[in-house]
């Protein structure tokens, strides 16, 4: 679907570089793809990569050595998958207690991650343990793709709402994995706004380097015509079919919306029933989960991508996928971040109720004008997104981290 990051490597010394994705199965959710992109841009300037999962799967683990990226699975003990959400409170318990032990003291599974000389990239470690945050053998990088530092659920809401405490126990659980991620050599944040609500919810500001450094994506192969103005509006959805994602805000607002429209819904997820059922009504298109050129064709088909999240989003890989095609976005307050900018490249509901999306949905859906204008401002975005300066950035980050290591020992 994307090709290259579209220019030469930055020059530079190789580094050795483990990237640490708790789990890394198909079909690849934005934090997984955002891995493999990154590992496969390091790989093409000359590094060498690869990727640290407790599960994975043959079709992902070929994808990831075609790209020149190898895969090394390590044994963990969990009830279940961290992509999963348990069978029950005591398999919850457990989970997060299990995470908990490596924050408090070194585990065996620090010696299988971290290897002299490699600098250690850790990306999602729910499932493995707070110990991989440490930097004890290596150099140690922490993106935050979305809130496990300070929360279990990763989200921060709280029955649709943003909350300044998330209670005693979370307290107390983001203080033991702070013990481990303080001794982390720099924690990357994907946005202002990530690393904002990460000190609300009482991550310190001292201890340990903090940085912002926004995400690019790979642009894609060809360039995407133009979407004719006249034609019946088409709105897709791209995503995991869950509560956070906002599926079942976007099917009431979509009953609301009163316009001769199209929506269509692709992904998968405990969301899915709902979704068939207003295509077995006629209401909705449900495509199924698509990827690579499908997902392609399904972007460049859309007059605007719906991102209705109700989760402060710290990147939404859709989002970016959509402006790099001239597609803008319809999206809550949660899910815009600093991507959507309202009425310049897509459009930003007054707040997320069934409401407030339906009348964004509408606007464009009526005004021809206006779809025009906000695909040429999505055009636009793509400079910000450039994945070649992204990486250029990471790859500072990195030169720093080797030195606030050396100067620890």
């Amino acid at each position: 679907m994307f090709g290259p990051a579209g220019r030469p490597p930055e020059k530079g010394p190789a580094v050795d570089i483990t990237h640490v994705q708790s789990s890394f199965i198909a079909p690849l959710g934005g934090a997984e793809s955002y891995v493999l992109a990154l590992a496969t841009e390091q790989a093409r300037r000359g590094d060498d990569v690869e990727i640290v999962t407790a599960w994975t799967d043959p079709l992902t683990v070929e994808r990831a050595n075609r790209a020149g990226v190898r895969v090394r699975t390590v044994r963990v003990r969990r009830p279940y998958r961290p992509d999963q959400h348990g069978g029950g409170p005591a398999a919850k318990i457990l989970f997060h207690s299990l995470d908990l032990i490596g924050a408090l003291a070194p585990t065996p599974l620090v010696l299988d991650v971290q290897k002299p000389g490699r600098l250690v990239h850790v990306h999602r470690f729910q499932g493995l343990g707070g110990q991989v945050l440490r930097a004890r053998l290596s150099p140690v990088v922490h993106t935050a793709h979305d809130y496990c530092l300070v929360d279990t659920t990763s989200t921060t809401i709280r029955d649709g709402l943003e909350p300044d405490d998330l209670g005693d126990v979370q307290r107390l659980r983001a203080r033991a994995i702070w013990r481990a991620a303080r001794h982390a050599s720099i924690l990357v944040f994907p946005s202002e706004r990530t690393l904002a609500r990460h000190r609300v919810l009482g991550m310190p500001r001292d201890g340990v380097e903090q940085r912002v450094v926004p995400h690019g994506w790979p642009a894609p192969a060809a360039a995407s015509p133009p979407v004719d103005p006249s034609v019946r509006p088409r709105f897709v959805f791209l995503g995991k079919l869950q509560a956070a994602k906002g599926v079942s805000l976007l099917l009431r607002a979509w009953a609301l919306l009163g316009v001769d429209a199209e929506l269509v819904i692709a992904g998968d997820g405990p969301e899915r029933p709902a979704v068939e059922h207003a295509a077995a009504a006629g209401l909705v298109t449900y495509a199924g989960w698509v990827d690579g050129d499908a997902k392609a064709a399904l972007i460049a088909s859309a007059t605007a991508l719906v991102f209705p999240s109700l989760w402060p989003e710290t990147f939404g890989l859709v989002i970016a996928e959509s402006l790099l095609m001239g597609r803008p976005v319809v999206a809550t307050p949660q899910a815009a971040g600093s991507f959507v900018r309202d009425g310049e490249n897509g459009l930003v509901s007054a707040d997320a109720t069934a409401e407030a999306l339906a009348g964004a949905l509408r606007r464009i859906a009526r005004d021809a004008s206006l779809r025009a204008r906000l695909a040429r401002g999505a055009a636009a975005s793509a400079t910000a997104l450039d994945f070649g300066s992204h990486v250029d950035r990471v790859t500072t980050v990195y030169a720093d981290a080797r030195e606030i290591f050396a100067r620890r020992r």
